[in-house]
């Protein structure tokens, strides 16, 4: 990433020069929306600080950008055609100063490399906009409203004022999405699109914040739901327009039928606008080939006029009207045309659609900023010479500017910013608690003095008992009721600076919104709550769900990518709770070589069938080996382990399900010679240990789901689907089955379903895998008959 020219060491420029900037650029984004001498001044001061510090642009080579290449293009060939059409005079100059703002664009960008300085221009460039909304709000109070100069003067800058305000909400609400206090970005977006729709009269701001409303709405939503959301906004804001009384008068009168002016009538803003137009399709077939200068249009406007009503006995008063001579034709588009004929044409739309291209381009999030805002300024061209215009012109080329900027010299993610406190959200199993280890370890990591803190639910976080990596353990209920679930609020209430929330569901998003004021968090592929996410964080980590090919545990640790620098380290191994002394008669009784095998799942579609797991148990036991069962004190892991208990008799068959907690549990699976089991929390935690894991898989993809291998060196590789595969020390078996792995919850899709690929892997296949790691030769299978009279 490119640095600031603004070095962060601070010696890049003197300090004095430093403090200028800062003024000129507040300054200039403050007064951009409604102050020609503000600006100007503020313009002089930046271009004095420019010339002082010529390197700073010598470095950044504005010139390798299109957008600005062609800019500069345009303005030459507006300077050259003028000075051939008028002359070196007085009037030239002038016309030639009106589109001096292309020549400040490059100056701008450079000048807003530092992402210190773009966030204080957007926020002077907010509270300029807040001052004129506000102007615009007192402007209809009753004390206000017969003061006709004051309300001339207001209506007079409604299209500078209206694009201003719909530009600085759109660029308010995009910075949202990755502000720390999103809410009030977005608030300040709403008070100033509301303040276009209700206290101003302008038809151009009523369109632009129409669409810029919809392509908000498109950006923040994905999929399908997109267009919903482009819907759902343009209803909201026609139906909230339609109930302004000044929408409504400018909706009547754009629709009104078409009529001739009477002599000494009050100017009719459309009925003026449509004349202008009329003139300006008779200027650009006159002129638009070579263009008429830039100087000239009032003459030739003011001549197309007379050929247009001289004749006309109905129209000839229109002579007398002081628009006929105006020098603005109301659409920088005829404009361009009528004064530098069609090449001035031909480069002002390329200029447009650089800056269209250049942003649909860019992967950053200012790409869909730079579109909005040019595509705004485009629409607004239609209406007004906003380019000529010294306003408008300036606000744009200003907000051009800054979005460029912010595309080619991005802002580094805060990874420098104090981190005191960080809250990790997963309210899920406890096997998906023991894959949150590797994100915990690098946290700690990044922020080796921070506290950092786990939030689960009750009965879940014991994988974690005594991981040195977290601070504290947070543990909910399941299911909160009203009070529980308010008084959690008050208590974690933006009480941390970064929640990381590694589960994809709405609770813990909501939960990781309320805790955080940073939030990165996981969002599914598909989801119809995806949007309402997408806007809650500022880190998205996309998942393809259990059809996806990202392991789960990188996918977690993906969610410190905007802090990790590039010299990070990989993925940490997934961490084993501090091992515990086991109770004494379980150690006096184990002998070297034993196997663990686990038979019980959590749900019925995970379960390898217990029969098979009985042929497994009695063959180790007919070679001399010492088996020891493991699961919970639960009724449905006792239900599965019981018909195992009479196969043999302690030692060499030992049951320890309900006597041991993780933590002894880890001490256990560390000194094992094997580990047996199905999909669950135990087998990742016998692979974080080192053990020689087998696995049996049915539906579950091991891409996203398997062991993750505890000697395995980076990166870890495992297959969506093999009759056996190995990483590490996990073997993974899967059945024969063209589906599999199918991500389904069993053949049926529910958790007490069958598995017809769990049920197909035999006994065999698992003792085969058993004797290689062993190193003991073929184990052999005892029969049925042999293993009843066990």
């Amino acid at each position: 990433m490119n640095p600031g020219f603004v070095m962060q060491d601070g010696g890049a420029q003197p300090r004095w020069w430093r403090l200028a900037l800062t003024g000129a650029l507040a300054g200039y984004a403050f007064f951009a929306a409604f102050s020609t001498a503000g600006t100007a001044i503020s313009l002089f001061v930046l271009f004095v600080l420019a010339l002082l510090q010529p390197k700073v642009f010598l470095d950044a080579r504005p010139w390798r950008e299109p957008v600005l290449l062609i800019g500069w293009a345009l303005f030459a060939w507006i300077v050259a055609h003028t000075l051939l059409t008028t002359g070196l005079d007085r009037q030239a100059g002038g016309t030639i100063n009106r589109y001096h703002e292309l020549l400040f664009a490059p100056m701008a960008m450079v000048l807003l490399r530092d992402p210190a300085q773009r966030r204080l221009f957007l926020r002077w460039l907010c509270a300029g906009a807040v001052l004129v909304a506000l102007a615009y709000w007192a402007a209809r109070l009753p004390v206000l409203q017969g003061d006709l100069r004051l309300q001339g003067e207001f209506n007079q800058r409604r299209i500078s004022a209206g694009f201003a305000l719909c530009v600085t909400a759109f660029l308010a609400l995009m910075h949202a999405r990755r502000a720390p206090q999103p809410w009030a970005w977005r608030a300040l977006a709403g008070f100033l699109a509301l303040t276009v729709l209700f206290a101003m009269e302008g038809r151009t701001g009523h369109l632009i914040v129409l669409g810029l409303a919809m392509y908000a709405g498109w950006v923040h939503t994905s999929g399908a739901w997109r267009w919903i959301a482009l819907l759902a906004v343009a209803g909201m804001l026609v139906a909230a327009g339609l109930s302004s009384e000044r929408v409504q008068n400018r909706v009547a009168e754009t629709f009104m039928p078409a009529r001739i002016m009477a002599p000494g009538e009050p100017p009719q803003s459309t009925l003026i606008r449509r004349e202008l137009m009329a003139l300006s399709l008779d200027v650009a077939r006159r002129h638009g080939l070579a263009g008429a200068g830039y100087a000239n249009y009032a003459n030739v406007q003011e001549e197309a006029a007379r050929q247009r009503y001289g004749k006309d006995p109905q129209r000839s008063h229109y002579l007398a009207f002081p628009w006929v001579r105006s020098p603005n034709p109301h659409n920088e588009y005829a404009m361009q045309l009528a004064g530098g004929g069609i090449v001035a044409l031909g480069l002002f739309v390329a200029w447009l659609v650089a800056a269209l291209r250049s942003g649909f381009r860019s992967p950053s999030p200012a790409g869909p900023m730079l579109v909005g805002i040019t595509a705004a300024f485009a629409v607004g061209c239609l209406f007004n010479s906003m380019l000529m215009d010294f306003v408008e012109g300036h606000f744009f080329l200003g907000v051009l500017a800054f979005a460029l900027a912010e595309r080619r010299w991005p802002a580094a993610p805060p990874t420098d910013a104090p981190v005191g406190r960080v809250l990790v959200v997963t309210t899920r199993q406890i096997g998906d608690v023991l894959l949150t280890t590797p994100l915990l370890r690098a946290a700690r990591q990044r922020w080796p003095q921070a506290r950092i803190e786990v939030l689960g639910l009750q009965g879940s976080l014991g994988m974690l008992k005594g991981n040195p990596d977290a601070n504290a353990l947070v543990e909910i209920p399941a299911r909160l009721r009203a009070g529980e679930a308010l008084a959690l609020a008050r208590r974690l209430w933006r009480r941390y600076d970064i929640a990381l929330i590694t589960d994809a569901g709405d609770r813990a998003h909501v939960l990781g919104w309320i805790a955080g004021r940073a939030r990165s968090g996981i969002v599914p592929e598909d989801g119809g709550s995806n949007w309402w996410k997408r806007r809650l964080l500022q880190h998205v980590v996309v998942a393809a769900g259990d059809r996806g090919s990202v392991h789960s545990v990188v996918e977690k640790h993906a969610l410190l990518a905007p802090w990790l620098h590039g010299d990070a380290p990989g993925v940490p191994p997934v961490a084993l709770p501090p091992a515990a002394p086991l109770p004494a008669a379980i150690a006096q009784a184990l002998r070297p070589g034993y196997v663990v095998v686990h038979v019980p799942s959590m749900w019925e579609y995970k379960q390898w069938p217990v029969a098979h797991y009985e042929a497994v148990v009695c063959s180790l036991l007919a070679q001399g080996r010492q088996v020891v069962l493991t699961g919970s004190a639960n009724a449905r892991d006792q239900q599965c382990i019981a018909p195992l208990r009479r196969l043999g008799a302690e030692p060499q068959l030992m049951d320890v399900s309900g006597r041991l907690d993780f933590n002894q549990l880890a001490t256990l699976l560390e000194d094992a010679a094997l580990y047996i089991g199905p999909d669950t929390s135990v087998s990742h935690l016998a692979a974080a240990a080192g053990a020689p894991v087998i696995a049996v898989f049915g539906p579950t993809n091991p891409l996203r789901w398997a062991p993750w291998p505890g000697r395995a060196e980076q990166p870890v590789h495992f297959v969506r689907r093999a009759r056996v595969q190995q990483a590490g020390n996990v073997t993974l078996l899967q059945g024969p089955q063209d589906c599999v792995p199918c991500g389904r919850a069993g053949c049926e899709d529910h958790r007490g379903s069958r598995s017809d690929c769990l049920a197909s892997i035999t006994p065999q296949q698992v003792l085969a895998e058993a004797a290689r790691l062993l190193g003991a030769g073929a184990v052999p299978v005892r029969e049925d008959a042999e293993m009843r009279n066990a």
